[in-house]
């Protein structure tokens, strides 16, 4: 991780702890060096990858000030989880994260069933041996990465590549909810079977059965992430809305290393 990488990830943490509130002007970049202990260069990079991420909000000529969540980058897992425990919607991020899974790998999986070559076919068994083989293991990762890795070779067997480019965003904040949800056993072997099914459908070709298995798995994915919600969704009620300020000057105190 670059230092700008380091800096960035301090200021989300600053903010999450409210430091910065929501619409409040952000201190001078040389106040932010002083603080950070690091250059202006620094912070200039680590402030232009959190407006990329829509945190922050850049004014020419004035401070700049962290944006609403609602501008907030949809598709980056360390900021939605971030927004999800600062608004508490993090239910609601998941809900509509699952809906738009739904309307692209149900009518995927169609496509796929009838265009999937036999080397496909092979990598999905694999892939599914693995999911199996790992029921068991302590790590959910290597579940979690034979369930991406599956829906991910579904989506190349379609053949489309609006379909494949719409998905790729997804892929990171699914990786995030996956390695949640799978850290459960139950929600492992429900994947196991729902993965079997789709197979099933793919290797008969059979395009309305595929869509149907696919939709079924993407149903039991959403019960899950109810049912195991995560740290910032269970906080949600916990927690808070912060308070949006008008934008005023603010000084930093230096953070602890």
């Amino acid at each position: 991780m670059t230092m700008s990488e380091q800096v960035t990830r301090r200021i989300l943490d600053d903010i999450g702890a409210g430091r910065y509130r929501i619409g409040e002007e952000m201190p001078a970049e040389a106040a932010l060096a002083q603080g950070y202990d690091v250059s202006r260069l620094t912070i200039r990079e680590a402030v232009k990858d959190l407006s990329a991420r829509g945190v922050v909000e850049v004014r020419q000529g004035r401070r700049n000030r962290v944006a609403p969540p609602s501008r907030w980058s949809a598709l980056d897992p360390d900021v939605m989880t971030l927004r999800g425990r600062l608004v508490g919607d993090a239910g609601e991020l998941t809900r509509s994260l699952m809906e738009s899974r739904r309307v692209i790998e149900a009518g995927t999986a169609a496509l796929a069933a009838e265009r999937i070559r036999s080397g496909e076919l092979r990598r999905l068994r694999e892939l599914l041996d693995r999911m199996r083989e790992s029921l068991d293991d302590p790590d959910p990762a290597p579940s979690a990465e034979a369930d991406l890795n599956f829906h991910r070779t579904v989506i190349a067997a379609a053949r489309n590549e609006f379909l494949a480019a719409a998905y790729e965003p997804l892929e990171q904040v699914l990786r995030a909810v996956r390695l949640r949800t799978s850290s459960h056993r139950s929600v492992r072997a429900d994947a196991v079977h729902w993965h079997g099914e789709i197979l099933l459908a793919l290797e008969r070709h059979d395009a309305a059965g595929a869509a149907a298995a696919m939709t079924a798995h993407l149903e039991q994915s959403e019960r899950a992430a109810r049912e195991f919600p995560g740290d910032a969704d269970a906080e949600a009620d916990e927690t808070p809305t912060p308070q949006t300020s008008e934008p005023a000057a603010t000084t930093i105190s230096r953070p602890s290393r």
